[in-house]
């Protein structure tokens, strides 16, 4: 089956126009190839009205050649409503790169994330530390009792203990073996730069870069959207931050000199960014959404800039789902003040990029040339950094592994709050339930983030574009206009 269009329905672009490609990034443990993608694709496409005018025969498979794996397929569109782009979605399959997952270096891990002074615990995590803490020392607890002979059990403790113990232990064991080990231990290895995870961490990132990398030299889209799921959103914000630092500052100051569109851009989006900085955190909304606007200024410019043959940068947008990044200062640092240091640093790239100064505002260098370059941190310069998480109750309720972003990495971030909707663990429900009409609110949240008709941000969040924090149960069922970028 070949890309031409067929008949029936409206017909798709002009042949020969550029499409989107869609990358999403799976969670932790064990998964299969195309799991993912294909229930992403139906709440992203197959019952979006919005995007396709009939819901049957509206995507096909061909071989990824992208990603060479023979596992994976490239899903297509046929066309979209009013003539909207065409969008390939693939998938960016890194669990067969983080096998060999032990019990003990999830245990590890997770001693260095409880044992600490109360003082290093933020305040919002102060309830799940207590009870992973509790649960660290009950099951020390119960495997030192399983595991004392007859001889040496107190005898003040209860003889009913002893098989109970047993069965804890026993039940334990065999948690760790289906749960902990090929599912969270995906995370204590990743999340751990130890020296026996280097590896499998290096390999992950390079998998991703090479698959961004080939995206951008097909010629064949002029937009990428990268969306994560759990702990698929660090693994996201590592490759992006990779790719941008792998760009040749040559070629920025090249394409920037021959390009006065790219300076102006570019110094619009630093005073974008200077005034984002100086409001208020709680009531931000305002400059966030002229920050955003001139990013995708910016990035339009970027998109249409060659180097090598290659276009400069195609990543519009990061889309986060689901995140653990909202728990960034005890799992990517110690604590808020190393998380910070390490942001000024530029180790980790926020959003808006950590100024290099304040007046005039530069995140790009040398600071006092006419043409410049964004610093290797500004990855989110041009990308468009969208995050979406139900709220949680009483810990195992709602998504207590996800949260905002944009306390810790800068109010750049869009942050979308969908509500539980019942008392239920709602970690995997990103894209739960798609063909619902009216749709649901975390689908509306989902259709609108990743945004592949093009919208401005006050098109796509109205009527809550302008707030701190975006309430998706207060987003109208349909975006109110179909007007393309």
């Amino acid at each position: 089956m070949d890309d031409q269009q067929d008949d029936a329905g409206p017909r798709g672009p002009a042949a020969g126009m550029k499409k989107a490609a869609v990358v999403v990034i799976h969670g932790m443990g064990e998964q299969r190839p195309m799991d993912t993608i294909w229930k992403f694709v139906d709440a992203a496409w197959i019952y979006d009205p919005e995007m396709v005018s009939k819901r049957t025969d509206t995507v096909f498979s061909k071989p990824d050649k992208i990603t060479g794996s023979f596992e994976l397929r490239r899903i297509t569109t046929r066309h979209s409503r009013g003539h909207g782009p065409r969008v390939d979605f693939f998938e960016f399959y890194w669990a067969h790169l983080m096998t060999g997952n032990t019990v003990s270096s999830f245990v590890q891990w997770l001693i260095g994330l409880v044992v600490r002074t109360p003082s290093s615990v933020p305040r919002r995590l102060v309830a799940p530390w207590l009870i992973g803490l509790a649960v660290l020392v009950a099951s020390l607890a119960v495997a030192v009792l399983a595991g004392l002979p007859e001889s040496l059990r107190p005898g003040f403790l209860p003889r009913a203990i002893w098989p109970a113990a047993l069965a804890l232990s026993a039940l334990g064991g065999l948690f760790s073996a289906w749960w902990l080990a090929p599912v969270a231990g995906d995370a204590a290895r990743y999340l751990s730069p130890t020296p026996n995870n280097v590896a499998a961490r290096q390999a992950i990132r390079e998998a991703g870069i090479d698959l961004l990398t080939k995206l951008h030299g097909s010629g064949d889209y002029d937009r990428i959207i990268v969306v994560g799921h759990s702990l698929g959103t660090v693994v996201g914000y590592d490759v992006l931050n990779c790719l941008w630092g792998r760009i040749d500052k040559e070629a920025f100051w090249t394409t920037h000199r021959q390009t006065p569109e790219a300076m102006k851009a570019l110094d619009a989006l630093e005073r974008a960014t200077k005034a984002l900085i100086e409001a208020p955190a709680e009531n931000c909304g305002p400059q966030r959404l002229a920050y955003r606007a001139a990013q995708r200024g910016y990035f339009a410019v970027l998109a249409t800039l060659r180097t090598q043959d290659k276009p400069l940068w195609l990543v519009s947008d990061f889309v986060t789902l689901g995140s653990p990044m909202s728990k960034a200062d005890v799992l990517m640092a110690r604590d808020r003040p190393e998380l910070e240091r390490k942001k000024a640093l530029r180790d980790l790239p926020s959003c808006p990029p950590w100024l290099e100064k304040k007046d005039p505002p530069r995140f790009s260098f040398y600071l006092r040339d006419p043409v410049r370059a964004p610093h290797h941190a500004a990855v989110f310069a041009p990308t468009v950094w969208t995050n979406i998480f139900f709220d949680s109750k009483a810990v195992v309720f709602g998504d207590v592994i996800a949260g905002p972003l944009a306390p810790l990495f800068g109010s750049g971030i869009c942050d979308v709050r969908v509500p539980i909707g019942g008392l239920r663990f709602r970690h995997l429900d990103y894209w739960k339930d798609p063909q619902g009409t009216p749709p649901a609110v975390w689908i509306r949240a989902l259709r609108r983030a990743i945004n592949l008709r093009g919208h401005d941000d006050a098109t796509l969040w109205a009527p809550e574009a302008d707030r701190g924090v975006v309430r998706a149960e207060r987003l109208p069922e349909a975006i109110a206009t179909t007007r393309m970028a």
